[in-house]
């Protein structure tokens, strides 16, 4: 009771709040990711996660050998923000708020049960969300709710340990058995696997004490985004900082060259996301992945800073000035630091941008020439739904100069035997598609010049038929991800007022 004398207890009503709680925003892969913090925080050096798909009967199984709880410890847990979020934590522990284990199981299902044993003494609790909406009380169950339950909670084999079982997955399956959903199902489980083992990459490879993930019986392999393996990735020094009296360190990687990269490294340097979204900075909290890539907000994202990813280490007391919320998947940087990572960012996309485009030597024997850009670049990398292609820098200051003492006919010719360059380098041939594309992209103003310039020079130096010259150029690689029957168009269609 309270001590106050004009105060009132009001206690929420728990139908409606236990629905709110369920959006929160978590997704599969990052709910289960937070639910493994938990298995970490309790000192395992394993966790086993088995997800299954049976319709209605679809359930997650998570187990771990850590320390367990006791049946108070159990019954804290399972209550609703069982922690102070402003109290100081051990420097390792993973959890804050008190509510992941909750609110991100309840985000998946609307049966949360948890068995957990230590000392020889086991313990179970269960959330059932139908109850709670039904009867409208904060009422929790001590034992399984039913048969199926305690047959898919199993027993824990090790002397001490926690299995959490999700079960009513409505957020993840629906009843009605498709063949579509159970392949959605089974898509599901991937994304699974290479969240976790992004977010988890360091744990895997840590000295003192490596986690061993095992998802529906298969390890979990790590996914290094900065690729360190490599010799030809770039690792800069460590740079310390001190934000609001906690350390933060930053550390540039500048990713290998493509051409130094095998089909399967590229592929998997590319990771989870693809290149693209994988570029950018990374933040850690006690060596669990935050955030992975993205410019913050600082910088678009582009082609040229696809080798640009740079690590960012905090610690869990700065958890408030970072913005870091329940799901641990989004976080701010404080004002303080913004400006010092602004600044290496710029840095970090500037070396991307040399080694992606290859840079070449700055002078050419003898004195340098001062009329001469040094710092350009002959050749230009170009992302495509085939992958990645080379095309020669039409702007380089030496070509322009040429292509300024010749005349229209001969500019075309040479913009001809330029194309055929890009066409048989050995770096296109082999990013080239063996196999058909299955998806047209457009044909935009660029490529429809390139077309008619290659026209133009056939039919002004050896005055070839239309159809000759439409196979030729359908003939190209280049040209293969365009609609042949648009090229046709475009050719047929300007062939006699353009040419004659």
């Amino acid at each position: 009771m309270s001590k106050e004398n004009n105060v009132e207890e009001s206690i929420p009503s728990a139908a409606p709040l236990v629905g709110s709680l369920r959006s929160i925003g978590y997704d599969l892969e990052t709910a289960i990711a937070d639910i493994i913090d938990n298995s970490i925080d309790a000192g395992c050096k394993k966790v086993d996660i088995k997800m299954t798909w049976n319709e209605e009967g679809s359930f997650i199984r998570i187990e771990d050998d850590g320390s367990g709880m006791d049946e108070e410890q159990l019954k804290k847990a399972m209550k609703l923000g069982s922690k102070n979020p402003q109290m100081i934590r051990d420097k390792k522990e993973l959890g804050r708020f008190g509510m992941g284990l909750k609110t991100a199981s309840f985000s998946l299902g609307k049966r949360l049960t948890v068995l957990t044993k230590t000392l020889g003494k086991k313990a179970v609790r269960c959330w059932d969300l139908e109850y709670i909406e039904n009867e409208n009380e904060w009422e929790i169950f001590l034992e399984p709710r039913d048969e199926k339950s305690i047959e898919r909670l199993g027993t824990i084999n090790s002397e001490s340990g926690t299995v959490v079982l999700i079960e009513n997955l409505d957020r993840v399956v629906s009843n009605s058995f498709t063949i579509k959903k159970q392949k959605s199902f089974f898509n599901k489980i991937s994304k699974v696997r290479s969240h976790l083992g992004m977010v988890f990459h360091r744990y895997f490879s840590s000295i003192d004490k490596k986690l061993h993930l095992v998802l529906n019986g298969e390890k979990v392999e790590g996914w290094d985004p900065f690729y360190q393996k490599s010799f030809a990735t770039q690792i800069r020094p460590v740079d310390e900082y001190l934000i609001h009296y906690s350390p933060v360190s930053v550390r540039i990687n500048i990713l290998p060259h493509h051409s130094k990269l095998s089909e399967i490294e590229y592929e998997y340097a590319g990771g989870p996301k693809g290149w693209n979204a994988q570029q950018g900075y990374y933040i850690y909290r006690n060596k669990r992945m935050l955030i992975s890539g993205g410019w913050l907000g600082l910088f678009p994202r582009q082609d040229s800073a696809n080798l640009a990813r740079i690590e960012i280490d905090i610690q869990n007391d700065a958890d408030v000035e970072w913005g870091i919320d329940i799901k641990k998947s989004k976080a701010t940087p404080p004002l303080e630091i913004q400006d010092i990572l602004k600044k290496v960012g710029i840095e970090a996309r500037r070396l991307s941008h040399e080694v992606y485009y290859r840079r070449t030597v700055k002078g050419v024997g003898g004195k340098a020439n001062p009329s001469l850009i040094h710092d350009e670049y002959l050749w230009e990398q170009v992302s495509k739904k085939s992958g990645i292609h080379f095309r020669i820098n039409k702007k380089y200051s030496v070509l322009e100069e040429i292509k300024e003492k010749l005349d229209e006919h001969l500019k075309s010719k040479l913009d001809y035997y330029l194309l055929l360059l890009e066409e048989d380098s050995p770096g296109n041939l082999y990013a080239y598609p063996t196999k058909k594309i299955e998806e047209y992209t457009m044909l935009d103003e660029e490529n429809q010049q390139r077309i008619l310039m290659i026209v133009r020079v056939f039919k002004e130096s050896t005055g070839s038929d239309l159809e000759a010259i439409i196979q030729h150029i359908l003939s190209f690689e280049t040209f293969s991800g365009f609609n042949p029957k648009h090229i046709r168009q475009l050719i047929t269609t300007n062939w006699e007022g353009k040419f004659q």
